[in-house]
């Protein structure tokens, strides 16, 4: 059950662009959505949710969550319409489509539209979406294909069907197929999305002004005493002055002038909009905290440990443990003590998913400090 709750709970993190108007929000164990601060939008009634995913045809979009309740799918849209009822063991959405391809009690798979239509019928053992948008159909150990509109255009007979290529003569798919009696070459239409020569254009990237800068080494100055290189980084630098430490990028010309009694650099990354960043431990009291390239204090030194994480750190005070986002610089505690994964949404906004064992309760922790349960 455990395991099932959390394949609905990410199965659509890896597979779409998930939006980030509605989040997942939980209440006394049951589901439902909030905006991006915290205010329900879609009341916690169900036993899981997915994030909300955008699916498109050409111009036309459709974007759905995944629901379960009562160890049933089903499919809602962002205002709760039922697109498709809780009553299916399984469903996935066809990618570039509205269909799903959908499994009953039975185990037997058949095709829906996001209207609840029925495309293909529940008697198939196996249906996958393949080249051309085709879908390839098992049942009783033979296999044929339908089109995308769900008509048959190769018939259940056969034991293989491989796709060959595109026929210039006949404009038309040809597929090799074979069973114990024949082996030929059999042809179906090309698919041809009427909207193909539709674009989107991708607004330009803006770059930080690099003239916007804390500190620019001088060497002729008596900033610092000694110049440090920081290991496998060639332009990177430590800078020493009695017995106080800054940092020094000389290429990216960003850095501080030494200030902290022990410095140690950590990693760097880099930002489409802000350019690179620099990230380095300070201590006090054998205690860690953080500070960025130009100097400035991320994390007071008060911290057991910082870890790197993707798109996070993870940061433990005593026996607690907290996120600290790299896209906000806000750092945040609850009452969890596992972090499970990280997700980035549309517009780059990160979530992080975080357990708590003792009760086994999940929730989502968002790069803005919000925390969406109650």
């Amino acid at each position: 059950m455990k395991k099932l709750f959390l394949f609905v709970l990410l199965s659509t993190v890896f597979s779409y662009s998930q939006n980030s108007e509605l989040i997942p929000f939980v209440s006394a164990s049951k589901w439902g959505f909030s905006d991006r601060v915290g205010k329900i939008m879609i009341q916690p009634v169900y036993d899981s949710v997915g994030f909300f995913n955008t699916s498109s045809v050409g111009v036309k979009y459709l974007t759905f969550a995944y629901v379960y309740h009562n160890q049933k799918m089903g499919v809602i849209d962002t205002k709760n319409k039922v697109l498709l009822p809780l009553q299916y063991s399984h469903l996935r959405n066809v990618t570039n489509s509205f269909h799903f391809i959908a499994t009953n009690d039975e185990g037997k798979l058949g095709l829906v539209a996001a209207d609840n239509q029925l495309v293909l019928p529940f008697e198939y053992d196996a249906i996958d979406d393949i080249l051309n948008n085709s879908y390839l159909l098992k049942k009783q150990n033979k296999i044929g294909l339908a089109d995308a509109s769900g008509k048959i255009v190769i018939p259940i007979v056969y034991d293989q069907i491989v796709y060959v290529d595109e026929d210039d003569r006949t404009e038309k798919c040809r597929w090799r197929v074979n069973n114990e009696k024949i082996t030929q070459y059999l042809y179906t239409a090309i698919y041809n999305n009427p909207n193909d020569e539709i674009y989107m254009t991708v607004p330009n990237v803006t770059y930080k002004d690099k003239a916007a800068i804390s500190y620019t080494l001088d060497e002729n100055s008596k900033d610092f005493e000694e110049k440090i290189p920081i290991r496998y980084e060639s332009n990177l630098f430590l800078l020493r002055k009695k017995n106080l430490y800054g940092f020094i990028d000389v290429k990216e010309k960003i850095g501080f002038k030494p200030k902290f009694k022990q410095l140690e650099y950590f990693f760097n990354s880099y930002d489409f909009k802000y350019g690179k960043k620099h990230y380095l431990f300070v201590e006090e009291n054998d205690k860690k905290g953080l500070v960025d390239g130009n100097g400035n204090i991320l994390l007071e030194a008060i911290y057991n440990d910082i870890k790197k994480e993707y798109q996070y750190l993870k940061v433990i005070n005593e026996t607690q443990l907290g996120i600290f986002f790299l896209t906000t610089n806000k750092v945040v505690f609850s009452d969890f003590n596992k972090i499970k994964t990280s997700i980035v949404l549309d517009n780059n906004f990160v979530m992080v998913l975080v357990e708590n064992t003792e009760d086994n309760s999940y929730f989502y922790i968002g790069e803005n400090g919000v925390i969406f349960k109650n």
